[in-house]
């Protein structure tokens, strides 16, 4: 246990201020010129701020990952330590993280999906659909006439990606984490202090859906999951189970092919990942996009949260990060604080 005099010791290292004095999202949202950056950093230092996440935010007209833009980075990073600064990239342009800016959304087998359902006559254009009785939903793959349907259709979206697919984090990693790597080769943890990664999810503001979720009810209970794809919204026999199962194998994919991916990435090249998981505020949300936030706490170095606007209802998500932190043995947390106001 540290003695009284080791923390005064501590508190006296310009090291350990800098660690935890403020780290502001640096909006790049313009023509981006190395003058001006290097001259705002200046500023920051100035202020007392510890360093910086460079964030690509709306309005940027540099070409995001292009040469210019690492150019840019270049020059920042220089500065930086120059100064004694810490250069954090934000790992995406815009949000959520995954998507490379819009690069991935190309190919639409990268884009995630979601559910929707209607009860009627029987849909052959649906998905999956369901004979309605009183007690079960009974998979139909036609109809008959005088009987009640559920059927349930899958969209695809046209702006995220399916980040519980291995294959879409890999290309997210190629473009973007090990850009940097390959650029800054042995100096990369020199360069750069770690990554922001913001709100990936597995979907919002809706039932998500995944390919994935299919192999995984395959290998772990030996199920067709069209079997039970309509007990999401209805309350029939063995919905609850069900629904269990579902969401709790979207998480365990979400940490698995995503945040254990990215943290196993940073963790082998000596740089922090921070950032937030979404809708923290209320078990619901977490439910809504990522099962919970909890367990993806363990896999960030520095586990952090949003804490934005005015009207903040909840102590939820301040008490889950401080708890898995002291779990953990994190000795910092992360708050995106400011925002919205």
């Amino acid at each position: 246990m540290k003695t009284v005099d080791d923390l005064a010791r501590d508190l006296a290292s310009p090291g350990y201020i800098r660690d935890y004095r403020p780290l502001p999202f640096w909006s790049w949202n313009d023509k981006l010129d190395k003058k001006r950056l290097t001259e705002q950093i200046e500023w920051m230092h100035a202020c007392g701020i510890g360093g910086f996440f460079m964030h690509a935010r709306g309005g940027l007209i540099t070409e995001y990952l292009g040469n210019e833009w690492m150019e840019c980075c270049d020059a920042c990073c220089e500065k930086a330590a120059e100064l004694d600064m810490d250069a954090y990239m934000y790992d995406e342009n815009g949000w959520p993280s995954g998507f490379v800016g819009g690069k991935l959304l190309d190919d639409e087998q990268n884009r995630d999906m979601s559910l929707s359902y209607a009860a009627g006559e029987f849909d052959p254009s649906a998905f999956v659909s369901y004979e309605i009785t009183p007690n079960s939903l009974i998979r139909a793959d036609k109809g008959e006439k005088g009987k009640r349907y559920l059927n349930v259709f899958r969209h695809v979206s046209v702006s995220t990606v399916d980040v519980l697919n291995p294959r879409v984090t890999e290309q997210f990693l190629d473009l973007t984490h090990r850009e940097y790597k390959r650029r800054y080769g042995k100096k990369f943890a020199e360069k750069l202090k770690g990554f922001f990664t913001d709100e990936p999810q597995y979907f919002r503001w809706g039932t998500s859906y995944t390919p994935m979720i299919a192999t995984y009810f395959r290998e772990k209970y030996g199920e067709d999951i069209l079997n039970g794809l309509g007990l999401l919204f209805a309350e029939k026999s063995g919905y609850e189970e069900f629904r269990y199962k579902y969401w709790s194998g979207m998480r365990e994919l979400f940490l698995r092919n995503f945040a254990e991916k990215v943290y196993g990435f940073c963790q082998e090249n000596g740089v922090a990942l921070t950032g937030h998981y979404i809708e923290e505020t209320s078990l619901g949300g977490q439910m809504m996009c990522c099962g919970g936030v909890m367990p993806f706490y363990e896999y960030e170095h520095i586990p952090g949260i949003d804490w934005l606007g005015r009207g903040i209802g909840s102590e939820l998500p301040v008490k889950q990060v401080g708890s898995v932190a002291a779990q953990t043995g994190k000795n910092r947390i992360l708050t995106e604080t400011f925002g919205c106001c």
